[in-house]
């Protein structure tokens, strides 16, 4: 029998990291891997319309949080840009990028809460996708949360050195100092920006506040500040907001209305739970009644219409500023157009002609009942029937479920 004469084989070294586990490659390497930390610091950017920045960012994340482990998730609103699809291209060759695209839901406040709830860190930055947070300021945001100095550490544009000048326009650094007034003397804080959109916090600080959100959001760091129990405690750094380089403000002209809306809800929230997006519908069919008047009285005064004629001209006006103004406020995040809005229109109409029917079987049933009660008193439960069933009908048949 032929023997046949093996020759050993070269391998390459084999090492050991610390764990056990076996790998290839030299200590060195080894060692680096080791050494290379886990995820300690989750940002989360909400984006809309901002493909030319998604790139930036990134680069900056990696030049200024060298040494923390991070990673990144933009949570985009369906832009029409396809932001998206730039934020999927980056994500296939950087694992540290990250994705949540959302359909028929916009807002920065519920887009800061799902990043944030999807984290894999227990310290969590928020930062604009638009290039006007200066990034250098992250290492000391993260530093002091994870250090313990702080359950929050918000970027003051006014504080010290801070630079407001992406601000923009006098008109903008009114509304900003307006706002910052008011929550400092309704909430009872001492803080030089309250309406920052740049911070970092404990994940277990977002825990506590959940319950407590504001339905609509209004400032993601106010509403966590003022819903988390007990409150967190909060630094404050200041920082650079520079100018828009790409992409489009946040900042509309519904924000002190929005501001409106978030402290009648923390307020009467002490007594009873009452949703800002119900608060704003009662609001604006409030105003409906005034329009109804305004409907009413010209056209049977002036024109001469006959009460019927009158009556049907300013129902179907009020109606339609009703439907026309909560479809632009209350549901902006699910905004109706086109077809759709007409459609919408003549569900929202048919739904709250049932309210009318439910408002006068109401109020004839406590008044017959309660015979000796104040007619305004039965009056007043069956337009209050009238509005919850109204905001809850049309909630679920013409905008859809909005949240």
């Amino acid at each position: 029998m032929e023997t046949v004469q093996t020759r050993p084989v070269a391998r390459d070294p084999v090492t050991v990291p610390p764990g056990g586990v076996l790998g290839r490659g030299s200590p060195t390497d080894v060692a680096t891997e080791a050494a290379a930390p886990g995820i300690q610091l989750s940002v989360v950017v909400p984006t809309y319309n901002e493909r030319d920045n998604v790139g930036a960012v990134v680069a900056s994340l990696e030049r200024v949080l060298a040494g923390i482990g991070w990673e990144v998730i933009f949570v985009d609103d369906a832009s029409p840009d396809n932001t998206a699809d730039v934020v999927r291209g980056l994500a296939r060759t950087d694992r540290r990028v990250r994705l949540i695209s959302r359909h028929n839901r916009r807002g920065l406040s519920s887009a800061v809460v799902e990043g944030a709830l999807a984290a894999a860190a227990d310290v969590i930055a928020v930062m604009d996708g638009d290039m006007q947070h200066d990034e250098a300021v992250l290492p000391e945001l993260y530093r002091r949360v994870a250090s313990g100095e702080a359950d929050v550490v918000a970027a003051s544009r006014f504080l010290g050195d801070g630079v407001e000048e992406g601000l923009g326009t006098e008109r903008r650094v009114k509304i900003s100092n307006t706002g910052i007034a008011l929550a400092n003397r309704l909430f009872g804080l001492d803080l030089t920006d309250p309406l920052t959109g740049f911070f970092a916090m404990r994940r277990e600080t977002l825990k506590r506040a959940l319950p407590d959100l504001s339905a609509l959001g209004f400032k993601i760091l106010l509403d966590v500040i003022t819903s988390a129990e007990p409150r967190p405690r909060v630094e404050e750094v200041p920082f650079r907001f520079r100018a828009r380089a790409q992409g489009e403000s946040k900042l509309d002209r519904r924000v002190m209305y929005d501001f409106l809306l978030f402290f009648l809800e923390k307020t009467i929230g002490r007594v009873i739970h009452v949703p800002a997006r119900f608060l704003s519908f009662a609001l604006i069919n409030s105003l409906g009644i005034l329009v109804h008047l305004m409907l009413l009285v010209p056209a049977h005064d002036l024109f001469h219409a006959s009460f019927v004629t009158s009556q049907l001209i300013a129902t179907v006006g009020s109606m339609f500023f009703n439907f026309t103004v909560n479809n632009l406020i209350t549901y902006n995040d699910a905004t109706l157009k086109g077809l759709r809005f007409w459609r919408g229109f003549v569900i929202f109409s048919l739904v709250c002609s049932v309210g009318v029917f439910a408002n006068v079987g109401v109020a004839s049933m406590i008044h017959d009942v309660y015979a000796d009660l104040l007619y305004l008193v039965p009056a007043i439960a069956g337009a209050l029937i009238t509005v919850v069933w109204n905001f809850v009908a049309t909630k679920m048949l013409v905008w859809g479920r909005a949240p």
